[in-house]
């Protein structure tokens, strides 16, 4: 992969994660960048790097992994947070399981889950403060799509929480390795018996 696809594949998650209409899967990832933008800036070095280091998946996740934990420059982007993105994957189905069975416990109904009442959610209220991962946020987002009816009734004056249920949205259509399949039989499970 050349230093300019990187950069053009990084532009895209950027625009991705911090813009509201723009969603690169759906446009495959393409943005307004050109080579003479690229060619000018004094940190092709990092593209070019990442670019030979990386096939095209696994810098999406490296992109991903680095812009969930709020890190937007390129030079600053480790490995550390793409290898903790990768072993979140890794368990994704263990985890999911731990975070329904800590959701059930707190709501056995798992419509009021999905809804906003007083200005609040509990799933989104847990992702803020770590209690459950942004991965089950997300497929349970993929499964029945809550989210956006969610934002503009959640109370947040510092729009702290409508930011991280936004990147949870927008995270879901990453998870393309995922068995929703059996995702949905976990939460049917813990939800109806």
């Amino acid at each position: 992969m050349s230093g300019f696809e990187s950069y053009s594949l990084y532009n895209a998650l950027l625009l991705h994660y911090n813009s509201d209409s723009y969603n690169a899967y759906k446009y495959h990832f393409k943005t307004r960048a050109n080579r003479t933008s690229f060619e000018k800036r004094r940190d092709r070095y990092f593209f070019e790097k990442l670019g030979r280091r990386y096939d095209a998946d696994s810098l999406k996740k490296f992109y991903t992994a680095n812009i969930l934990k709020e890190i937007k420059w390129v030079g600053s982007m480790t490995d550390d947070n793409y290898k903790e993105l990768q072993s979140r994957l890794d368990s994704v189905t263990y985890r999911f399981k731990s975070d329904i069975k800590l959701l059930t416990d707190a709501e056995e109904s798992f419509d009021k889950l999905c809804r906003c009442e007083n200005g609040n959610n509990l799933m989104i209220d847990y992702l803020c403060s770590d209690k459950i991962s942004i991965e089950t946020v997300s497929i349970i987002d993929k499964l029945v799509g809550f989210i956006n009816n969610l934002l503009p009734d959640l109370q947040d004056p510092l729009s702290f929480k409508c930011d991280k249920a936004m990147k949870a949205s927008k995270y879901k259509y990453s998870l393309v390795d995922i068995d929703m399949k059996k995702m949905k039989e976990i939460v049917i499970k813990e939800f109806t018996f």
